[in-house]
């Protein structure tokens, strides 16, 4: 069954201006037509989404965690590790790491590094009797790799200071992790995202009426490697006090961003507000994001229809009133980059069993997102989490094709607990190719590096003298699938890395070249080519720059051409800072060598 969803005149004026700004793309309406395709069972469910990442050395790991509210339910940190989400297992080396330093600060017991993270030390048990046995508690959800390090980072989200006002809830707030030790140990350095409002109990000043605000929490993190900025998208919750008129809720949708270059640190982060990134994470104020063929069209509430806790009423009165939004259809988004569509593709979590609905952007520096359809009855599900793979390689959902992977744990499909479904998304125009596919060029990096094959050898390097040699002649081929093969046309052979190995996704790995096989590239041959752009400071759309990035599909590195000896030509983590000291992981680099200039002959 497919859905399809043509774009409003409002909508289509919106996003087609957007789309010209970054792309150059016309202003012609587009349809989708989307379908659901084959389906399977998500075997570790879990109370959270998972999040992929590959290490350093090439291996594959996924995260996720659980922390219930007696004593005597779980509280882990759990991880697992395979080639891909396809076999991956649990690590139970890692599972139960204790921290040698503390035997109360375990992966399978996050009880104490809870209670004493900044969150932890500041909230206050539940009244006695609660089945809330401790005061907060915390759940690492969306993990990323320090390529200058090799640290791994997270962000933490928190339930902390339960049934504040009486009632069954709790506060929210997102700190950030580090581990130097991959996963072993952890520590929990700093807030990041927290409420623009007080999270102290029974809090009378600042909420004085029938509601209080939760805060923030239940994050989705994205890496957007065409601006470098994280995102990521969290929710609140507005809540009727205890014995305030009905049990309703309303949830809203939020979202903040990051650079890369600051690791996720306390103070990196803003948030999304009335039309800018304005407001500091810890603290600051935040708009609910709704799709923008809705109302202005700005994308987000107004703030005199935003929540407010000096408004009198319940929830379901402020709500009939517009004194408070509505629960939010881009709650908690999962989102990907598509270059089959040219757009940020993105899905939300689902309140109730229906259709898969899917929604776009051309610019996240100005988050404007547009339904694009769903998947009618071809697929329906609830989901209390959800997240997007790319089901070529099973391991990161960064970047997808043509056909995406949808997986959901709890309340899914046919009331599965674990499931996924393969999307496929098909627009009425096709995307035009960055450039000319039909020319010849050469690839060279800001550092002055040009790609050169090895006139015998499958191999390649990088040279500081440019010239038309075939030798360093490239010619880039569509799969049909959102990437593109690259060609050396002296040696008529295709650029990637190998896929018989895991360790050819390890940092560092050198490009070589191969014979395209009959029945198509490997993953290991495919590259998206994303350009990079400059998003302002606060407000307005990104722009454009004359660099992209070869990112490889295989291992998620991006092609780097240096002239340091013995890494003149290597895949490595993306980077638009330099790593100027130098690291026994990182090594000295520089985003120069990662910025190239596609050069027609």
């Amino acid at each position: 069954m497919k859905r399809t969803l043509q774009l409003t005149a409002v909508a289509i004026a919106a996003a087609m201006a957007a789309t010209t700004a970054v792309s150059g793309a016309s202003a012609a309406p587009i349809t989708y037509s989307i379908s659901a395709g084959a389906s399977g069972s998500y075997n570790h469910p879990t109370d959270s989404p998972a999040s992929p990442f590959i290490d350093k050395d090439g291996s594959f790991h996924f995260q996720q965690s659980a922390s219930l509210y007696a004593a005597n339910q779980v509280h882990k940190w759990e991880f697992y590790k395979g080639t891909s989400f396809d076999d991956a297992q649990a690590d139970t080396a890692l599972n139960t790491a204790v921290n040698p330093a503390n035997s109360a600060d375990a992966n399978n017991n996050t009880v104490w590094r809870c209670n004493n993270s900044t969150t932890g030390k500041a909230a206050t048990p539940a009244p006695t009797g609660s089945s809330y046995a401790y005061a907060n508690y915390c759940d690492l959800i969306g993990t990323w790799i320090d390529p200058d390090t090799g640290n791994w980072v997270g962000l933490v989200h928190n339930e902390f200071t339960p049934q504040p006002f009486g009632d069954g809830m709790h506060y929210d707030a997102i700190d950030y992790a580090v581990s130097t030790d991959q996963g072993k140990t952890w520590a929990i350095s700093g807030q990041v995202l927290t409420s623009p409002y007080s999270t102290k109990r029974n809090d009378t000043a600042a909420f004085p009426n029938q509601t209080y605000a939760f805060g923030d929490g239940d994050q989705r993190l994205f890496v957007d490697t065409a601006s470098g900025y994280f995102y990521v998208y969290y929710g609140t919750r507005i809540i009727n006090k205890a014995g305030v008129g009905d049990s309703k809720e309303t949830n809203l949708a939020h979202v903040a961003r990051a650079p890369i270059s600051g690791k996720m640190a306390t103070g990196t982060w803003q948030k999304w507000y009335d039309g800018a990134w304005s407001q500091a994470g810890v603290g600051g104020q935040e708009s609910n994001i709704v799709p923008a063929d809705q109302g202005t069209g700005s994308g987000y509430t107004p703030t005199n229809a935003d929540y407010n806790p000096a408004n009198v009423g319940t929830v379901t009165q402020q709500v009939a009133a517009g004194k408070v939004p509505a629960p939010a259809d881009l709650t908690l988004l999962s989102v990907a980059w598509s270059p089959t569509l040219g757009k940020y593709i993105a899905e939300a979590q689902q309140h109730s069993n229906a259709p898969l609905a899917f929604y776009v952007s051309d610019d996240l520096a100005t988050q404007k997102w547009y339904p694009i359809g769903d998947t009618g009855s071809g697929y329906t599900s609830a989901a209390w989490y959800r997240w997007l793979v790319d089901p070529a390689t099973s391991t990161t959902g960064a970047i997808v094709g043509k056909t995406l992977r949808s997986f959901c744990a709890f309340d899914c499909s046919n009331k599965k607990q674990g499931d996924w479904v393969d999307i496929s998304i098909t627009p009425s125009s096709a995307v035009a190719a960055p450039f000319d596919l039909s020319k010849t060029y050469g690839i060279r990096s800001a550092s002055g590096s040009s790609l050169a094959a090895d006139s015998s050898a499958n191999t390649v390097t990088s040279t500081a003298t440019s010239s038309t040699s075939t030798l360093q002649s490239w010619t880039f081929t569509a799969t049909g699938d959102g990437s593109y093969t690259i060609n050396n046309v002296g040696r008529n052979l295709a650029l990637g890395v190998s896929t018989a190995s895991t360790t050819n996704r390890a940092w560092g790995t050198k490009p070589n070249l191969s014979t395209l096989a009959a029945s198509g590239p490997t993953t290991g041959q495919q590259w998206w080519i994303q350009r990079s752009v400059v998003s302002s400071s606060q407000t307005g759309a990104s722009t454009p720059t004359a660099s992209y990035r070869l990112i490889n599909r295989y291992s998620g590195l991006v092609i780097s051409l240096s002239g340091t000896a013995g890494r003149e030509a290597e895949t490595t983590p993306y980077r638009n800072w330099a790593n100027a000291t130098g690291s026994a992981v990182g090594g000295t680099r520089n985003s120069n060598d990662q910025a190239i200039s596609i050069v027609a002959r």
